[in-house]
């Protein structure tokens, strides 16, 4: 059960910010719609979830706080993918994967004794490894990368969702009544997540909520409050060293996204992509294991 929801995670979440490539708006502009559509499917379907968590305001408290940690990272993940390609974006967003480890094993104590942290230790060196070789993947003729503004982007992206998780996983440590199903916190998550973007439209002056732009707004927010509810699931039964790296193998699934339908590298780089694609799931197998 553990591994299906992480699979699930890692489909899902390697999918929803694929439909930003048919928005009209682009880069964090697209995020108000994206935003909208989160809110719309956190009220629909976590209703009764969101009156539960406001039950306990120091719980809810944590979980706004969770979803504003990660709006930061994607709102910086936006802007970075209007710079670099979704495969090399994705990538370097799997900077979290350590960062997510280190929190595991320090603050949680999730280690399965020295030979557990020899696999993790080894399996996310393989996934940066083959996050590199990708990274350095050309890209296609008709696509223009700024590398010098999309990389530190994409890595700031890391940053906050290498944090992100972190007010959830300490709410049970804080009180343990705040022990609360994992859907339940995602109602709070989702909400946090999408009050960014609505300062962002009122900076924008309302742009970026054109019919197109919404629709693909909404496809991302499904994708994504899926991809998130599978995640937590994940979390809850794998733990957040072991659930985090196998879910950031959605970097795989964007690979397949930006090389074969949206044609951002050229198929002569189809060895780096593909190259580092295997060293990345060898990586996983062995965090899988620790």
């Amino acid at each position: 059960m553990a591994l299906f929801t992480a699979f699930g995670a890692l489909l899902c979440l390697g999918s929803y910010m694929m439909p930003v490539r048919f928005s009209k708006a682009k880069g964090m502009a697209f995020f108000p719609a994206m935003a909208l559509g989160i809110l719309l499917l956190d009220i629909g379907f976590f209703k009764n979830a969101l009156g539960q968590l406001a039950a306990f305001p120091g719980a809810f408290a944590l979980a706004i706080l969770s979803g504003l940690l990660w709006a930061g990272g994607q709102l910086m993940a936006n802007a970075a993918l209007e710079e670099i390609s979704l495969a090399k974006g994705t990538l370097l967003f799997s900077l979290n994967t350590f960062i997510n480890i280190l929190i595991g094993l320090i603050l949680f104590k999730e280690g399965s004794g020295p030979r557990g942290l020899e696999l993790i230790a080894l399996g996310g060196a393989l996934l940066f490894a083959g996050a590199w070789l990708v990274s350095i993947a050309e890209p296609a003729s008709n696509q223009k990368e700024n590398l010098k503004k999309g990389v530190p982007l994409a890595l700031a992206a890391g940053l906050f969702w290498g944090a992100y998780f972190l007010p959830i996983k300490t709410a049970p440590l804080i009180n343990p009544q705040f022990t609360l199903p994992p859907l339940v916190f995602l109602s709070g998550l989702a909400l946090g997540g999408c009050l960014p973007g609505f300062a962002v439209l009122v900076y924008k002056k309302g742009k970026g909520l054109d019919p197109q732009s919404l629709g693909a707004g909404l496809l991302s927010a499904a994708l994504w409050i899926g991809g998130m509810a599978f995640f937590l699931l994940a979390i809850q039964s794998m733990g957040l060293s072991r659930a985090v790296p196998i879910v950031n193998a959605n970097s795989l699934v964007y690979a397949f996204w930006s090389l074969f339908v949206f044609k951002e590298i050229p198929f002569s780089q189809a060895p780096k992509v593909l190259g580092g694609t295997l060293i990345a799931l060898a990586g996983i197998l062995l965090l899988a294991r620790s």
